[in-house]
């Protein structure tokens, strides 16, 4: 096969949308799947959707430091290649304790191929770093809502529906990669010595750091509303679960409208402009959870999801474009990887810590919490970027 000089972008972009909507098909009912047909119970599923948090956050570090050391095209390949191995045995074994180790298997290398898409966005240099990464983190929740809003549907037919969408959709993926993504990415001799002696300079590493615990502090939080909220609104509110729904309806349409307007407008190429969206995004972000606990109806927690959307939008698309920004060539990968994995570790370990301060405290204490430690987060990056920007190394594509 003939190899490429450069990364296309839009065929990066279609691979992430790819793997995002394929992985739509698998993860939305598992909780449902798993009480509902496989009669187990919620601290089980618990458990299972720990252990697959923990896959997607290990298998975004491994890949993203085999990125910098060997061929990333057969790195993408391998993981998409076992992706479509786990549909076909979620196709043959669906039941209970074969599925939750397959989904295990399709966490570790969802986050594998997360990292990887991530990190050959930092190969595309015919455009700004900030624009790629708006456009990588809108591409992919766009193929999650609408994944999500059609599994529904097709699950009441059977989830090995599922699975067969899922089994040619990574297919199709397999074959955009081997078609568009094989090209040599031009490592010096510096490059080499950086990746394997871990050199770079120490606000660098500090920065670098601090952005990436703050993410994974976000999605602790975050994860409030992907758990923890569903609960609130539909057995201490009595609001219908399709409310709960059209709140990540919501979400997605906004998203998208955000995305496309900065990226229309030219917003995300100014420095300035990203730390705008850094700092207010996470303060955006932090102020819907001060809202959650004076609401009671659909309304106010529309209103709260918008101001979360609007945060979200605009602080976490940055934080790997910053990465990428403070990373030389030899080391975007491993960073690109541990940026994949920060949300895994939020989503893995938020549940439990949002569980055991509802059952201290109560609903409305976690809220208040959960705006803490986001506030702890903006003063952390805050301080840091104020303190050490001006000290750090720049590394343009």
């Amino acid at each position: 096969m003939q190899e490429k000089t450069a990364m296309s972008f839009k065929w990066l972009l279609t691979a992430s949308f790819i793997n995002s909507f394929a992985l739509g098909f698998i993860w939305p009912l598992t909780s449902i799947y798993l009480h509902d047909q496989l009669h187990q119970t919620l601290v089980v599923i618990g458990w299972v959707m720990l252990a697959n948090a923990l896959g997607q956050m290990i298998g975004s570090v491994i890949s993203g430091r085999l990125f910098d050391r060997f061929a990333p095209f057969v790195l993408i390949q391998i993981g998409v290649g076992v992706m479509i191995v786990a549909q076909v045995a979620f196709i043959i074994w669906h039941s209970w304790p074969v599925y939750p180790l397959i989904l295990v298997v399709t966490g570790l290398f969802s986050g594998w191929n997360t990292a990887a898409i991530n990190s050959y966005g930092t190969q595309i240099n015919n455009r700004d770093g900030r624009y790629v990464f708006n456009m990588l983190y809108f591409i992919a929740n766009f193929g999650m809502v609408f994944a999500t809003a059609i599994v529904g549907p097709i699950y009441a037919f059977g989830i090995i529906w599922l699975f067969v969408i899922s089994l040619v959709m990574y297919s199709f993926l397999f074959w955009i990669i081997r078609r568009h993504f094989n090209f040599s990415i031009a490592r010096t001799k510096a490059d080499v010595k950086i990746s394997l002696d871990q050199q770079l300079s120490v606000w660098n590493k500090r920065l670098i750091w601090t952005v990436i615990i703050g993410l994974g502090i976000l999605w602790i939080s975050y994860s409030q509303w992907l758990g923890n909220l569903s609960v609130y609104m539909s057995d201490v509110l009595s609001l219908p679960l399709w409310q709960y729904s059209m709140l990540w309806t919501i979400n997605g349409l906004l998203i998208a409208a955000i995305q496309l307007t900065m990226n229309g407008l030219n917003l995300v190429a100014s420095r300035r402009a990203m730390w705008i969206q850094i700092f207010g995004g996470i303060g955006f972000f932090g102020l819907a959870f001060l809202v959650l606990p004076f609401v009671n109806n659909f309304t106010g927690f529309a209103i709260a999801m918008i101001i979360t959307t609007f945060g979200e939008a605009t602080a976490f698309p940055m934080i790997p474009a910053l990465i990428n920004e403070l990373t030389p060539n030899g080391l975007k990968g491993r960073f690109q990887g541990w940026a994949a994995a920060a949300p895994s570790a939020g989503r893995a370990f938020g549940p439990l810590l949002g569980g055991l301060m509802i059952e201290h405290s109560g609903y409305h204490q976690m809220f208040f919490a959960a705006a803490g430690i986001v506030l702890l987060a903006l003063i952390g990056v805050a301080i840091m970027v104020m303190w050490g920007y001006r000290f750090t190394t720049h590394y343009e594509q």
